[in-house]
């Protein structure tokens, strides 16, 4: 690569020397960026033409603009690279939403008849931070541990960018820090980098918030994500629990009470059968055991 460039440069030189460029040499992941140039003499400017060099790979148009057809994009880069400026004399584009794909160095050509082109190379170079992730891993329930009034919490947080991401953690006041696990960094094929880190927490149950995952503070495409999380309060449990066995004694005491007063009025009606039984005749009484075997059956 480094051949490549030393080459394209040696070229370059002596066009470049009446060609003025500007644009971010250093563009974070994810955000536009402007390129431009211009040129002090006019004569016999045709078109201008941008183009991007890739390591290993042929030169590549990207627009063009003219008096004749005006600006021109081509098919793969439409929405990639958008016109700011479009003249004879000074051009700028930009390139929307950059990836790290487009970390490459992009040339200005202004293409003049017969004497050739000058040329203005701007090389680029994409950090940040493309995607990242976060977890919580909350305790098991252990009945052995319900009487501990804390409990231990990892929270995990990891980032994938270039430099490698650098992760540091916001701990609220109430929450005490028993181990914290050293950043892990690991590289990918693409040539960024993903970094990891976890946090164990000791929270009072009840405890209701959030931590925070700080990714490269104070550096470019810094960001800083919320991790939320919530602990049950084990009283409020256990309230619970005790609501649930008081209603279902009640129901139990409710059954009985009413069985019982049914027996209770059988024997008053048993009681009063019989006593009248007995103050009766034979022959009635007789009558009435009849009549009470009948109840029965």
């Amino acid at each position: 690569m480094l051949l490549i460039l030393t080459l394209t440069a040696l070229l370059f030189t002596a066009s470049m020397s009446q060609i003025t460029g500007y644009g971010n040499m250093t563009v974070d992941y994810g955000r536009d960026s402007k390129y431009g140039c211009a040129v002090a003499n006019l004569k016999d400017v045709q078109q201008v033409t941008w183009q991007r060099l890739v390591p290993d790979r042929p030169i590549e148009n990207l627009a063009t603009y003219s008096k004749r057809f005006g600006e021109h994009v081509n098919d793969p880069y439409r929405g990639k690279v958008i016109f700011t400026e479009a003249t004879l004399s000074s051009s700028s584009i930009t390139l929307a939403n950059v990836t790290w794909e487009d970390e490459s160095c992009y040339i200005c050509a202004f293409n003049r008849y017969p004497d050739g082109s000058m040329r203005k190379q701007i090389c680029v170079t994409v950090q940040g931070i493309s995607s990242f992730k976060t977890e919580v891993h909350a305790p098991s329930s252990d009945p052995e541990e319900e009487e501990e009034e804390d409990e231990e919490v990892v929270f995990s947080c990891s980032a994938t960018g270039k430099p490698a991401p650098a992760i540091q953690w916001e701990i609220p006041s109430q929450a005490t820090q028993t181990h914290r696990q050293p950043i892990t960094t690991v590289a990918n094929e693409d040539k960024t980098f993903t970094s990891s880190s976890n946090v164990t927490l000791r929270l009072p149950t009840g405890w209701e918030g959030h931590v925070v995952c700080l990714l490269n503070s104070g550096a470019m495409g810094q960001r800083s994500e919320r991790i939320p999380f919530s602990l049950p309060a084990r009283e409020k449990q256990e309230e619970e629990g005790k609501t649930q066995s008081t209603s279902g004694t009640a129901l139990v005491i409710s059954a009985v009470v009413s069985v019982t007063f049914i027996i209770i009025i059988i024997i008053v009606v048993v009681f009063v059968v019989i006593k009248r039984t007995r103050s009766r005749r034979p022959e009635e009484r007789k009558m009435d055991n009849n009549d009470l075997n009948v109840v029965f059956m």
